[in-house]
């Protein structure tokens, strides 16, 4: 996956189609490789559907249920409606639930975990940032404790401290050097296969350009 905001709804395929391994990997391959023209909040949620169905004939798979989880979690940064984010990260949540019994301990689904858990914040800053800002750092550090070459981690909680005031522990200071690792590791991420999470690069060179200038936050204080 080359870019988080890249997935798009493949064609419609009858559940029974996805019973062999062969057309489980076609399906996925297929999904994955039209990821960069699904641009909305709603071509996001069918997409989370399809993987889901992809899911329910390979239920031991843990990928579709990670790119059902990932897809939803996008979804709701794409909307940008605070009214729809806790029912669309309820189902997200169990679809990351599911995928780490079938791979626990597993980096890249700590990653979705902990954008689950910042996406919450987004109903009420005010009210959730503390809770679910906590836990979702808890769950970026976990993924850098199982995997210390994932570059997704470092770049999320690069991309969180980017955002966070400095008064509560954020601020360039603190990203950018996350955001710059997370660079270096991209540079020389190999993912376990073509289906494998491989996303995030591009976002990273975005988010490093707003170092070595003012916070997006002090930005808005400014204004």
């Amino acid at each position: 996956m080359k870019n988080l905001l890249t997935i798009i709804c493949f064609m419609s395929i009858g559940v029974t189609a996805f019973g062999q391994s062969p057309k489980f990997n076609d399906a996925m391959t297929k999904a994955l490789a039209d990821l960069d023209t699904c641009k909305t909040g709603d071509a996001f949620v069918a997409m989370a559907n399809k993987f889901d169905r992809i899911a329910m004939a390979e239920k031991n798979q843990w990928l579709p249920f990670y790119y059902s989880g990932l897809a939803r979690a996008t979804a709701i940064y794409v909307y940008n409606d605070a009214s729809k984010i806790d029912a669309i990260l309820d189902i997200a949540e169990k679809s990351a639930a599911t995928a780490d019994s079938l791979m626990p301990e597993n980096s890249e689904i700590y990653v979705l975990k902990s954008m689950i858990l910042g996406g919450r914040i987004m109903v009420d800053p005010m009210t959730r940032g503390q809770m679910y800002g906590m836990q979702s750092m808890m769950m970026m550090s976990k993924a850098m404790t199982l995997d210390a070459n994932n570059p997704r981690a470092y770049y999320l909680m690069g991309q969180s401290l980017l955002y966070t005031p400095p008064q509560f522990g954020g601020g360039a200071d603190k990203a950018c050097p996350l955001l710059q690792t997370s660079k270096e590791k991209y540079a020389i991420f190999v993912p376990a296969s073509a289906l494998h999470p491989n996303w995030g690069a591009d976002q990273v060179e975005e988010a490093l350009k707003q170092c070595g200038s003012a916070t997006p936050t002090e930005e808005k204080t400014d204004k």
